[in-house]
């Protein structure tokens, strides 16, 4: 993907002179401005240089600086396929709301305001958005330590019950970090949603219908929603943190445990950043192998959406064949990364082993029989009466709408919009594959459901190719770059001479020598767009690495779409836009 053209950055350059300036960069390309400037930058690039499409907004911390917050805008122009940053520095800690230009900003500068303290001016009841209201810091500044600030007391049940003892009878510091009480959680419900209509109705945080540790708050009139909203933060581990503490490769683990279904996606949108940023060049045969595991993920995330999705609905077979050819894949990447759930199977530079032996033709059996099961899914619902009732016309997301929020992945194509990462910006193997991106007409909860029937069919294609690929490759062919002093050696070439094990010491324990500069890269993750923006001053640790979460802004379009609909849609509604808490509350 390219960042934006010259004719249009001097456009640019011609309507706001002095008071923009514009800056590239080895892998961006953007513009500089003032307090002042910002929103009609941001403007001019929507309304004249079609950069309609919100992709994300963050903020870095310079504690050194006079203005020590610097915003951080990214957008996309879908004509042109062409990215663009915009970087403006927070006046007294202030910025200006653009909620009013992107629906998708609404959410993200509460993001801003809870880790990092900025004020949006203009933005309509700015509140916590992961951390409870009345919670005193804010834990993304560079001055707040990562295991947080120990001040309150919490006693083992042991001494509260028999009193302290000598030796203490734990093991455990007794100082720990602050909790919310229930009158904070009681404080923050009631700054979320102010009450409208009859009822307020909580759902979650752990109901099994959503999916995951979400606290909805609907205000009700009889069964239909006058306004809803979102209380995140039920699994916030404070990722972005960890990352800026540890060195590149170590933080690779981590991405495992965001989006939990879908592993090995996450961890290439991770590698591929980072091999971009450290200059590292992937062999063949590990870009085939990423895709195919990738793409085997992607149906067993789809896989599990379709079970969950049918049985919220009532659909109890559907679930129990989904999770019969989930368990097939499930083997065969626990065959190969040695676990099934958090894989930490890829590798900077390549992935972690070689093939197992047998594996593309467990792999060819699978793909031969899948496409006859899928049609099987078809049967009991494309057609079923119950199903078409419960999901046609139901949330409907118009086209501006998927701009608007900045939605991707199967919830942006099929609203007819054919945002896809592996086509626009293609990395690992998906220049050198063929495949089709399905886009749905209507943009309800039916459409996504075809978007991502047909997705897992594609996938299968895109398998095939793999395999065939994999197949004329020779045993001895490399599965990861070991020349390039940044990637730790594989585990069989560390142990067999003292020169190997120095040189795995010194990476594993310096890590890599990053150069300075910065970096945004995308994946297409079952979810949509799983972005990381990294600023490297130099070393082994980025300076700010920022997750970009799909799941997050496809999440933020709920309250608009429960809005005038009933209780019962809201299950159904839910299930279509797919989120998974470990990805959105990060």
């Amino acid at each position: 993907m390219n960042w934006i053209n010259r004719a249009s950055a001097e456009r640019v350059k011609r309507a706001f002179g002095d008071k923009v300036s514009l800056f590239e960069t080895k892998h961006t390309k953007g513009f500089r401005t003032d307090y002042e400037s910002l929103k009609p930058l941001l403007k001019f690039l929507r309304d004249k240089e079609r950069f309609v499409h919100f992709v994300d907004l963050t903020v870095v911390d310079f504690p050194e600086r006079k203005e020590r917050f610097e915003g951080l805008y990214i957008l996309y122009n879908p004509d042109e396929n062409e990215r663009v940053i915009v970087k403006c520095d927070a006046k007294d800690g202030r910025l200006p709301s653009v909620v009013d230009l992107w629906a998708g900003a609404k959410w993200a500068e509460r993001e801003a305001y809870d880790m990092f303290g900025v004020v949006f001016e203009g933005h309509e009841n700015l509140r916590r958005m992961f951390m409870w209201e009345g919670y005193p810091y804010h834990p993304l500044r560079k001055d707040f330590p990562l295991g947080g600030i120990p001040e309150v007391e919490l006693p083992s049940l042991t001494e509260v019950l028999h009193g302290r003892t000598d030796p203490p009878s734990h093991d455990f510091e007794l100082m720990h970090t602050r909790l919310p009480t229930l009158e904070d959680l009681e404080r923050t419900e009631k700054a979320r949603l102010k009450k409208k209509a009859q009822l307020v109705l909580n759902w979650g945080p752990l109901h099994p219908g959503t999916h995951g540790t979400i606290w909805f708050l609907f205000d009700l009139e009889g069964e239909k929603v006058v306004q809803s909203d979102v209380i995140l933060g039920q699994l916030h581990r404070g990722m972005e943190k960890i990352a800026e503490n540890l060195y590149y490769f170590q933080f690779l683990p981590y991405t495992d445990r965001m989006d939990y279904i879908s592993a090995i996606c996450n961890e290439l949108a991770y590698v591929e950043t980072v091999e971009r940023l450290l200059g590292v060049e992937v062999p063949p045969k590990a870009r085939y192998i990423r895709t195919l595991f990738a793409e085997l993920q992607r149906i067993n995330s789809h896989l599990l959406w379709l079970g969950t999705g049918a049985l919220d609905l009532g659909a109890l077979t559907v679930f129990l064949y989904a999770f019969r050819e989930r368990e097939k894949i499930m083997d065969i990447i626990e065959g190969n990364a040695g676990y099934r759930l958090t894989t930490c199977f890829l590798r900077i530079g390549g992935v972690h082993y070689d093939l197992a032996e047998g594996t593309l033709d467990v792999v060819k059996a699978f793909i031969r029989d899948f496409p006859e099961k899928l049609k099987e899914y078809h049967r009991l619902l494309t057609r079923n009466r119950i199903w078409l009732r419960r999901t046609k016309d139901v949330g409907v997301i118009k086209r501006e709408d998927v701009h608007n929020y900045g939605l991707s992945g199967p919830v942006a194509r099929a609203s007819g919009v054919p945002y896809d990462l592996r086509k626009l910006q293609p990395y690992a193997a998906y220049d050198e594959v063929e495949f089709d991106v399905p886009v749905g007409e209507v943009g309800d909860v039916y459409d996504r459901y075809l978007v991502r029937m047909e997705e897992m069919a594609q996938s299968v294609r895109i398998i095939e190719q793999c395999v065939s690929k994999l197949e004329k490759m020779p045993k001895s062919e490399p599965y990861i770059n070991k020349e390039h002093p940044a990637v730790i050696p594989p585990k069989e070439d560390v142990y067999n001479a003292l020169e190997d094990m120095v040189k795995s010491f010194r990476v594993v324990v310096h890590g890599e020598s990053a150069p300075p500069g910065e970096l945004y890269f995308s994946a297409e993750n079952p979810r949509g767009e799983l972005g990381f923006y990294i600023l490297s001053k130099g070393g082994s640790s980025p300076y700010r690495l920022r997750i970009r979460s799909g799941a997050l802004y496809n999440l933020s379009i709920f309250p608009k779409l429960i809005q005038g609909r009933t209780i019962a849609d809201a299950i159904a509604l839910l299930g279509s836009l797919d989120p998974v808490v470990g990805e959105t509350d990060r």
